[in-house]
């Protein structure tokens, strides 16, 4: 158990290393690394879906990483488009899944990066401390599930857990007035984020989407609660 906790420490450190790495480099950079994350999840995604084409994903995210009104109307018209071919609901949310999750919500993450400074940084601090505390509080010390059939282990210990830790991230950069209110709106984000991809693995019966990280899981499992948060920081940022 010791060996297998160090496993997944020291996984987690080297994601977070290469991460942050990443986010400060240049524009480039960033944007090719979105592009591989992005057709990334994308395959892992479409692979535990059983729907073929994952480039799907790339596709969105470059037209996308152009302009977000007209990625989001790609996103919408292939998800479309895949509902009508097989005349099926199930291909379209698939469809749905594949271009707005994995596809559309990486773009954020480049306008993020395009705000200059440490924004970036910032979030990635941030959600590493809703994640790091959330796992470690509520594995000491959680009692009270918060959704019991779709992810027995979250506890409202965790949660709160999280909150505070994130909270104190962003009260180093933005001030505790500020963080209080960006934490209103992040924390929620951050925990649905990890809630959906919980909820989509245990509807296909996967513990993991992949073992590229090991404990960690695949870099679907390791990214869910960034996405999520990058549309919402990135619009309080610009009207906060």
């Amino acid at each position: 158990m010791e060996r297998l906790l160090k496993s997944r420490e020291l996984v987690g450190l080297f994601v977070g290393a290469v991460s942050l790495a990443v986010a400060v480099g240049p524009y480039w950079g960033f944007y090719l690394a979105l592009l591989f994350l992005s057709l990334g999840i994308g395959y892992e995604v479409s692979r535990v879906l059983g729907f073929r084409d994952f480039y799907i994903a790339g596709v969105v995210f470059l037209v996308s990483s152009y302009s977000l009104e007209l990625g989001f109307a790609l996103a919408l018209l292939l998800s479309l488009y895949a509902g009508w071919k097989s005349w099926s609901m199930e291909d379209f949310l698939k469809a749905v899944f594949l271009s707005f999750y994995c596809g559309y919500l990486p773009t954020f993450l480049l306008a993020l990066k395009g705000k200059g400074g440490f924004e970036v940084v910032k979030l990635l601090l941030f959600v590493w401390a809703v994640d790091v505390l959330s796992y470690y509080v509520g594995k000491s010390w959680g009692k009270t599930p918060i959704a019991q059939r779709l992810s027995p282990k979250k506890t409202w210990e965790g949660f709160w857990g999280g909150a505070v830790g994130g909270f104190f991230v962003l009260a180093l950069f933005y001030g505790f007035g500020k963080a209080l209110v960006y934490s209103f709106f992040l924390v929620p984000s951050a925990f649905f984020g990890d809630l959906f991809k919980s909820f989509v693995k245990r509807q296909v019966g996967v513990k993991d989407f992949s073992h590229l990280l090991g404990e960690h899981g695949g870099l679907t499992d390791r990214f869910d609660s960034l996405l999520f948060c990058a549309p919402v920081f990135l619009y309080l940022i610009q009207h906060g």
